[in-house]
């Protein structure tokens, strides 16, 4: 069965990770797209703590549907651990891309296109100051392909991207982020209403024990299900998800010539 993780042991892996990182490449800190939520919230707060605060760039990128609490969260983040940072609404951009477009967008779309105005966004500040832009997505989203291709799922270092959803909750409890970004109900914010459960079809504390039974230990479905407990409609779905997002995890394919 999957290993359980060591707090404390994650917490400095990520931060010499995030040292090393820096080493290695020889560029001058970390940019960070910081949305009030948990995950961006985390993974600011263990880049400050490896680097310094000097290090590391706050880029908050409000645009409809975001919240005015996650935003006033991802400000207020910042400021608590003296993270220097630009804010800048997407809105117009994302409408010149839209309206530009020849059909009408789906709601889905529109969402990508935000996502990827984002990453744009970014990597302009990185390209500016020579930093490494930080991908804060978790395990259990990428195993899903829960982000958008070349928009959030773009980054040059993923520091939780080893751990499931539910280890950054117990994480950020660790290394003591205020308990209301453990608490929000996850949301990439991508069009009104939108949530993580709603998306997936179930809770994280479902979506892990499945993901780490059929992809870290590979049983079947069949025992999967005897494993977790899950429904058997719930584990094909978060299956299917996984099988069916294999070409985000993958570098694009080449016909071989090489």
């Amino acid at each position: 069965m999957a290993e359980r993780v060591d707090l404390t042991e994650a917490a400095e892996r990520i931060r010499n990770f995030y040292a090393d990182e820096l080493d290695e490449t020889g560029l001058d800190g970390y940019v960070v797209g910081v949305s009030g939520g948990l995950d961006s919230a985390l993974a600011l707060r263990l880049a400050v703590d490896a680097v310094g605060a000097d290090e590391v760039l706050g880029m908050v990128l409000p645009g409809e549907p975001s919240s005015a609490e996650n935003m006033r969260d991802a400000r207020q983040l910042c400021r608590r651990h003296d993270v220097e940072f630009r804010e800048r609404h997407i809105g117009p951009m994302v409408r010149e891309f839209v309206d530009a477009l020849p059909t009408d967008c789906s709601k889905t779309t529109v969402g990508n296109v935000r996502a990827r105005v984002r990453m744009v966004l970014l990597y302009e500040a990185a390209n500016e100051r020579d930093l490494l832009v930080v991908g804060p997505d978790n395990r259990s989203e990428y195993l899903l392909g829960y982000f958008t291709k070349y928009g959030d799922g773009a980054a040059d270092v993923a520091p939780l991207g080893d751990l499931y959803k539910t280890e950054v909750y117990d994480l950020a409890r660790e290394v003591g982020l205020p308990e209301k970004y453990v608490e929000k109900t996850p949301t990439a914010e991508l069009w009104e209403g939108q949530t993580d459960e709603g998306e997936i079809g179930a809770p994280y504390e479902d979506v892990d024990p499945v993901l780490k039974a059929y992809v870290e230990d590979g049983l079947d479905v069949t025992a999967t299900i005897e494993r977790t407990g899950v429904e058997s409609e719930t584990v094909e779905r978060l299956v299917d998800m996984y099988e069916g997002s294999t070409h985000k995890r993958e570098r694009p394919p080449t016909p071989g010539l090489r």
